[in-house]
């Protein structure tokens, strides 16, 4: 038998190996890597999705965090693992709408293939509910006044391109003050540390118990499940920022069980529990497919790089 049967032999092999390995999947554990440290709302949105799911597909999902680099950290471990369909990535959206614009990273977007949005964030700028201001233009008048600059807590890059942003447009120095995650950005608001401080959705118990308030929301239209509260276009700027909870896998997995996974999430959001576990972090359990889920964060690059450009 000569070398180019062998060839085909062998490559018709692997191929039905693939198909097999796909066919049959998962026979084990699925490890969901979160970009972000625990009791976040991304990590307990997660959390949340972990049962239904796992009953779906018929195996046990684990969570493994995986904090850092705005999600980059595992973003990089999630594209070196093998592409079987056994590693997630958990991440916020600007991970790759973002971050790759703004600075060098060690993971690119093509290395991925995005299979589901899960979760819409419901980003805010709070304070401790004593601060001397109750929406961002008394914060800036008093700013100048005492001709001091605004601190804000910060934990990735969106917060600071923002903060930036309206920095720039307003002539008022901004200081962001380095926070680990969500649970940073609170505990430094309600210590009375800084003058803002950002959250997905983590700010809402602390609203509603009175210990804080929300200063002003951060997307460019006002958000689902607060629709009362002034957002950047309200504030006259152009451009606000979004972002959405996203499920990747590595590029080169079998499409079948891309898809498989991507449908499974589906059916899994519906679960009531992973519902309220989202509503209570404020967060709107959204689902997008993996052909919505690519356009969302085309459409959220965009608008980070316009936002890039008007700060050189």
């Amino acid at each position: 038998m000569n070398k180019i049967w062998l060839k085909y032999i062998f490559s018709a092999a692997a191929l039905t190996a693939q198909l097999c390995a796909a066919y049959a999947y998962p026979t084990k554990p699925i490890t969901v890597m979160v970009g972000y440290g625990a009791g976040g709302g991304t990590d307990a949105v997660v959390r949340s999705l972990t049962k239904p799911l796992g009953d779906i597909l018929g195996v046990t999902i684990l969570v493994q965090n995986v904090p850092g680099a705005g999600g980059g950290v595992a973003a990089k471990k999630v594209a070196n693992a093998p592409a079987d369909g056994y590693t997630i990535l958990a991440t916020t959206s600007s991970t790759f709408s973002l971050e790759p614009q703004a600075k060098k990273t060690a993971y690119s977007n093509e290395e991925f293939i995005h299979i589901a949005t899960i979760s819409q964030f419901q980003g805010a700028m709070f304070a401790k509910a004593d601060k001397p201001y109750n929406n961002l233009q008394e914060l800036i008048a008093l700013a100048k006044k005492e001709n001091r600059p605004i601190k804000y807590a910060s934990f990735f890059l969106v917060d600071k391109l923002l903060m930036g942003y309206i920095g720039k447009k307003e002539g008022v120095k901004m200081i962001p003050v380095p926070v680990k995650g969500g649970n940073g950005a609170v505990q430094a608001a309600l210590a009375g540390d800084v003058d803002l401080a950002y959250s997905g959705g983590s700010w809402a118990p602390h609203v509603a118990s009175g210990s804080a308030k929300v200063i002003f929301a951060t997307s460019y239209d006002r958000l689902k499940l607060a629709p009362n509260l002034v957002a950047m276009k309200d504030l006259g700027y152009s451009m606000g920022s979004t972002s959405y909870l996203t499920l990747s896998m590595a590029k080169d997995t079998p499409p079948d069980v891309l898809k498989k996974v991507s449908a499974s999430i589906s059916k899994a959001i519906q679960d009531p529990k992973m519902k309220n576990s989202a509503i209570s972090r404020n967060m709107d359990p959204t689902y997008h497919d993996i052909a919505g889920t690519a356009m969302l964060i085309q459409v959220e690059s965009s608008a980070f790089a316009e936002m890039l450009k008007s700060q050189n």
